[in-house]
């Protein structure tokens, strides 16, 4: 429970001890009377009991109900900050991680890396000819193309790799655990299926791979200055390949 939700709770708890003091105030003293001395004389038992029943329901909903409402205000707070969390992580035309929450991610990854030694690789993806696309059909097609590349490479990336928007047409992979040779595989099986799909309207197009891995000293600025010059080589070379530079 973060600090809002604390002090939410604590508001609606003062309110039900403010309504219980009201109920005890209008009706305590009597219901002592009633129930212990009996100093209160109903004209029967089932006056009695009413009243009884009555207090009892009254101090249980000042109690419960503005809990409830304060759960509620609560689970609206809580979806709020989901959205505001998704719209500042999530790129809103391929719904995949933006450029800023990569880059954490990388942060994250790294650290593992500096402290278990384990592999770490990463790829840039480029559509290749994506000027074209729109210039061809138009920037709506343009961005149908983006989003099915998109759904594709988050569908056939491994579940502990994170893949994201890096800006235009270009994606980029990290891949934690991962030596070279294991990111060349990825790419290389990333590379056919974008090859063999059917795009809508486009029908057939391909993207070219830039790979690399850490090193001792290396730092995301380096990882991707290399990556970008193996992406460039793949794009020199012909486009639709991979090319990697440790």
């Amino acid at each position: 429970m973060n600090k809002r939700q604390y002090y939410i709770l604590l508001i609606f708890v003062l309110t039900s001890v403010t309504f219980m003091a009201i109920a005890w105030e209008w009706w305590g003293e009597d219901l002592i009377g009633t129930l212990i001395y009996d100093e209160f004389e109903p004209e029967s038992k089932g006056e009695r009991w009413e009243y009884i029943i009555s207090v009892t329901i009254f101090a249980a909903l000042s109690l419960i109900y503005p809990l409830i409402i304060g759960k509620r205000l609560i689970q609206k707070q809580e979806k709020l900050t989901e959205k505001i969390t998704s719209l500042s992580e999530i790129d809103h035309l391929t719904e995949m991680y933006n450029r800023r929450k990569i880059t954490e991610l990388f942060d994250s990854e790294y650290v593992r890396y500096k402290r278990y030694k384990y592999p770490l690789s990463i790829m840039i993806i480029d559509i290749d000819f994506f000027k074209k696309i729109n210039d061809r059909y138009g920037h709506n097609q343009g961005d149908i193309t983006l989003k099915e590349i998109a759904s594709i490479l988050k569908k056939e990336v491994r579940e502990s790799d994170h893949v994201g928007r890096w800006g235009g047409e270009e994606f980029l992979v990290i891949c934690p655990e991962t030596n070279i040779e294991g990111a060349n595989i990825l790419a290389e099986k990333l590379r056919s299926t974008i090859n063999d799909y059917a795009f809508t309207n486009v029908g057939h197009t391909t993207a070219s791979f830039g790979i690399t891995t850490c090193s001792d000293d290396c730092t995301f600025e380096s990882m991707i200055i290399r990556a970008d010059k193996a992406l460039y080589t793949a794009k020199a070379e012909g486009r639709n390949k991979v090319v990697q530079l440790v």
